[in-house]
């Protein structure tokens, strides 16, 4: 009996998870014609479906050489590319953020790098991130407008104060390394000694990216990131929408991005859909009907826009995975 139970609360969060997916997913097909999103999935513009896929690997080029800057250019630049398009696979495939941790793993066995260089070069490449799409969103709010009653001015605050706060924590984060290293006991060893050997090796690497100076070339790289992300995405809303009579001028790029954003924030959530099926599509529904497209079609970009990237993410990722893991990545 007890195995049993041990069993199926080893099994809740994938039963959850799919819970999710397949209450969703019902409630969504069930406000559209099902032949409708079949029609358009068929019809997918392969123009724009290419340049959606060309600018993707852009953006792996702009995330692996940001890598390569801040681990001070000492890892191989190839390996890197493979390494982030492997992550790109676990951050789609685990909820909140999780598989961003994949990217330190690669690293450190296929790569040849320490735990701790692996982590200061993550936490520093999240929080570029947030810096960099501050003057995005302003952008995109001052074209787009507030939008579901929140004044544009409210919402341009808000991302100037993220960024604000991401650039505050990145000065203060081998400070509070630290502090947390100091104060755990390491007298009995174990997991603790690593972990405040971890959090002291972190501090040294984020202290020593900082003393490079390369906050403007991360902060461009970012840009570059940022601009790729989204870039694609548009691209492939277009190839989704264009049949559908939509131009590219009626799309917008700016409510495009506002809506990927919202869908995007979907992915930090704990507890979603499996490999964020569900929560993602309801996300992206939610967000790009407040934009000004009908329901239906908000809902059928959500589903066809996820399909499509997934399963382009995962053919690069798992094609990445299989050459970073192979035995001849470890020689010499």
């Amino acid at each position: 009996m007890a195995a049993h139970v041990g069993a199926l609360r080893r099994w809740r969060p994938w039963l959850v998870s799919l819970a999710l997916t397949v209450g969703i997913f019902a409630y969504l097909l069930s406000q559209i014609d099902s032949a409708e999103l079949v029609r358009t999935a068929r019809g997918l513009r392969r123009d724009y479906l290419a340049g959606f896929v060309t600018v993707l690997l852009m953006g792996v080029g702009f995330r692996a050489v940001r890598f390569w800057v801040l681990l001070g250019r000492s890892a191989k630049l190839g390996t890197l590319v493979a390494i982030t398009l492997a992550r790109n696979l676990f951050v789609d495939l685990l909820p909140a953020r999780l598989g961003e941790l994949s990217y330190v793993y690669l690293l450190a066995r296929r790569a040849g790098r320490t735990v701790e260089d692996g982590l200061a070069s993550l936490v520093l490449a999240v929080l570029f991130d947030v810096v960099a799409l501050t003057p995005l969103l302003v952008l995109a709010v001052a074209v787009v407008g507030g939008g579901g009653g929140v004044p544009a001015g409210w919402l341009a605050a808000l991302s100037v104060g993220l960024a604000a706060v991401a650039y505050a924590a990145m000065r203060v984060a081998a400070p509070v390394a630290l502090f947390v290293a100091d104060r755990v006991d390491t007298s009995a060893g174990g997991w603790r000694a690593r972990m405040s050997g971890w959090l002291r090796g972190t501090a040294r690497a984020l202290r020593a990216a900082w003393a490079r100076r390369i906050f403007g070339t991360v902060l461009l790289l970012s840009l570059g990131v940022r601009l790729c992300k989204f870039g694609s995405y548009y691209l492939l809303v277009l190839s989704i929408m264009a049949p559908l009579g939509y131009t590219a001028a009626g799309v917008g790029f700016f409510r495009v991005f506002l809506g990927v954003v919202s869908a995007e924030l979907a992915s930090a959530l704990p507890i979603h859909g499996i490999a964020g099926f569900g929560t993602y599509e309801a996300a992206w529904a939610l967000s790009f009907s407040q934009l000004g497209f009908t329901t239906e079609h908000a809902i059928v970009t959500g589903i066809l826009a996820h399909a499509v990237s997934q399963l382009v993410e995962y053919t690069l990722g798992g094609t990445a995975l299989a050459y970073v893991m192979r035995p001849q990545a470890l020689r010499p």
